[in-house]
């Protein structure tokens, strides 16, 4: 061997390595079609408390901003600033209704609102604003719709027809939600 190679060097590589034996029920899952490999590499993955810590981030920012009915409240999240003209502008394009509260959620380099309900659980509208636009409505704390949009001017317009059909039609807690308003 080489001085290079040697193993007290500890850096060379095997090239003999042999595959560890695997018992019958790792044979079965390597005989699963691809889809099934993805489910069972996200077997331990907790889809109920990523869902929870989603929704309950935005929860928790609009709950500590505490906007006023029919108000904005406004919060920074990086050291990065937005300008001020963009958060001015973006309140004047989306008038609140009077049921509903907004929290203006400063990124720095992205803007979301966040458009609530009377009540902070009941309903949630998280527009994104950014290179990429999108909209995601929250209805009981469950996603219930999401879409991408090419301008931030259509973004802001169908979450305005939402939040409106939200206050007029308020989803009951006690029966399924079915969106016909969304």
């Amino acid at each position: 061997m080489s001085e290079k190679t040697r193993p007290e060097y500890g850096w060379w590589v095997e090239t003999s390595v042999r595959k560890p034996k695997r018992n019958e029920s790792q044979k079965a899952k390597s005989a699963l079609p691809v889809g099934m490999k993805f489910y069972a590499a996200a077997a331990d993955y907790d889809q109920e408390l990523a869902k929870e810590h989603l929704t309950d981030n935005n929860l928790r920012l609009a709950r500590s901003a505490n906007p006023p009915l029919g108000g904005w409240a406004y919060v920074r999240l990086t050291e990065e600033e937005s300008p001020q003209e963009l958060i001015d502008r973006l309140r004047r394009q989306f008038p609140l209704p009077a049921q509903a509260r907004g929290v203006i959620v400063d990124h720095g380099r992205v803007v979301r609102l966040l458009i609530c309900g009377p009540q902070f659980e009941d309903w949630m509208i998280d527009i994104r604003l950014a290179e990429e636009n999108s909209v995601d409505v929250y209805v009981w704390g469950v996603l219930y719709r999401e879409k991408v949009f090419r301008r931030r001017s259509s973004a802001l317009k169908q979450a305005q027809a939402w939040a409106r059909n939200l206050i007029d039609f308020p989803p009951s807690r006690h029966e399924l939600f079915r969106g016909s308003t969304l």
